[in-house]
């Protein structure tokens, strides 16, 4: 092997990981303290790390926020998304997808922290999301499964829905405590209504069986699974 290549394979290996040590760790801030905070200090103290390496890969607050939220979507949204293809109808797609995400939220309360923190902007600012969903919106409109006036209304209906049932998961006793352990089918079953399908439709796609999403070990939320509170 070429010296010179294995030295650049080898640092290019060293930055990443500590580019993830840096996302891990910015993860546990943003939940904690939210996505509009100030958390450049609280990450490089958990990181342990110098103020120098720090900005070595992030120039400021936001563009280490886009770097959570598009290493967060990519790896929960590729996975969702392998087991979503192989479904032929797009309603049952949405459907499964939005069932499938919820279910990850209420067994990493982590992530659910942070994306109810983070807002919209967790699912804005991720191309994957913004790939898949009005693909499967706009699908299901042209087949007659949604009755929507436009992919755009779509969209902040199953977003804005979303994320709503992602906060209840959030919030204090007793609210949070009181949530079903169905709570993301009775939430994609009147998710899917919005859309404009039927209660007998609906209640048919929330009522198939899923898979649980299951992160490799390498995975950023395998990681930081279970949570602790490290702040």
């Amino acid at each position: 092997m070429n010296t010179l290549d294995h030295r650049t394979r080898v640092a290019a290996e060293k930055r990443e990981r500590m580019r993830m040590r840096l996302i891990e760790s910015a993860l546990h801030v943003f939940a904690h303290k939210g996505a509009d905070a100030a958390v450049i200090e609280d990450v490089i103290a958990m990181a342990e790390v110098s103020r120098g390496t720090f900005y070595n890969y992030f120039r400021t607050n936001e563009e280490l926020l886009a770097a959570v939220v598009k290493e967060l979507g990519d790896e929960l949204l590729a996975l969702v998304e392998a087991v979503v293809i192989q479904c032929k109808d797009p309603a049952e797609r949405l459907a499964t997808g939005v069932r499938m995400t919820l279910h990850t939220m209420q067994a990493h309360p982590l992530l659910a922290q942070f994306v109810a923190r983070s807002g919209m902007a967790m699912a804005a600012h991720n191309s994957l999301a913004m790939a898949y969903l009005p693909r499967d919106i706009l699908a299901a409109m042209e087949s007659g499964r949604f009755s929507l006036a436009s992919v755009q209304v779509g969209l902040v209906l199953v977003l804005g829905t979303a994320h709503a049932a992602v906060v209840a998961m959030t919030l204090p006793a007793p609210i949070a405590n009181t949530l079903p352990a169905n709570y993301p089918e009775d939430v994609a079953y009147h998710l899917l209504l919005g859309l404009g399908m039927t209660k007998a439709q609906a209640r048919k796609l929330v009522s198939s069986p899923i898979q649980q999403v299951e992160f490799p070990p390498q995975a950023l939320l395998a990681r930081t699974r279970p949570t602790t509170d490290r702040i």
